[in-house]
Order: structure tokens, then sequence, then C-alpha cells
């Protein structure tokens, strides 16, 4: 990811998700040592991308989206085993992550991943809504 990808990243972000994350959190990630910003393209065009921090022996996945036109089509699996791939050369112990309760789709695709739920944040987003810690072990 690169500054000048920001904004084909943000018309995704806005795209799908409700509550979409600000050009300032992705500029603020992409100085961060410990960040990995990745993206997927097709035809020098974004069509996804994902945004983790490495801490200590963990990797919390922040944000990871796909151009509605493109979901389903293998871009998000190809993101995420390229963090696991990651993870795994980094030593890596743990992938984590938050879900909103509500979002089935997204539960159902870090599930394919071996990921597992952990434990119920109650109120974690904005909204109230409780979110979902999932892990993975590596």
């Amino acid at each position: 990811m690169r500054e000048r990808d920001l904004e084909e990243i943000l018309k995704i972000e806005k795209e799908n998700f409700k509550y979409p994350w600000k050009k300032s959190y992705f500029e603020y990630d992409l100085r961060r040592p410990n960040a990995y910003c990745l993206v997927a393209e097709l035809d020098n065009k974004i069509i996804g991308y994902l945004v983790a921090w490495e801490m200590a022996d963990e990797i919390h996945l922040a944000n990871i989206s796909v151009a509605k036109n493109y979901q389903r089509k293998g871009v998000g699996t190809k993101l995420m085993n390229e963090l696991i791939t990651i993870a795994k050369l980094r030593e890596i112990k743990k992938i984590y992550l938050e879900t909103r309760v509500s979002n089935i789709a997204a539960q159902n695709f870090y599930q394919k991943f071996n990921f597992k739920y952990a434990y119920l944040r109650k109120g974690y987003y904005s909204d109230g809504e409780d979110a979902w810690v999932m892990e993975k072990e590596l």
C-alpha cells in the first residue's frame, strides 16, 4: 500500500462499511514500522486491501476489505494467505481480530482460515455493537 493508493482504498472502505476508516488512519498505518498494509491489484487498480499490526509475538488484523465487484472471487483469501505467510516467516504465534457480532459473512470467512471465537467484547464499536474476538494459532 502506498499513499497514492488511498483514494481507491477509501472508495472501497466507504462502499463496504457503515463506519469507514478515515484517510488519516491509513496514513498513520503507512508510517508505522510494525504495520502491514497490503493491497490486491488487478490491471493496476486496487481491488482489496488489508491492514494489520505486529505486536510482540502476535498480529492484530485491523482491517480487510474487497471491492464489491470482486468479492467471493478469492481476493480476500489471497490477502489473508499473504498475512499468514508473513506471520509464519516472522515466527508469530497468533493472529487475532475483532468482527461485528452481526457480520456473519466475515465470521464465516475467518473460520475458513481456522480462526476460532475467543471471547465477546461488549459495546466495542462506536454504535454500541458487540465484537467477537477471533484468533488463529500458528
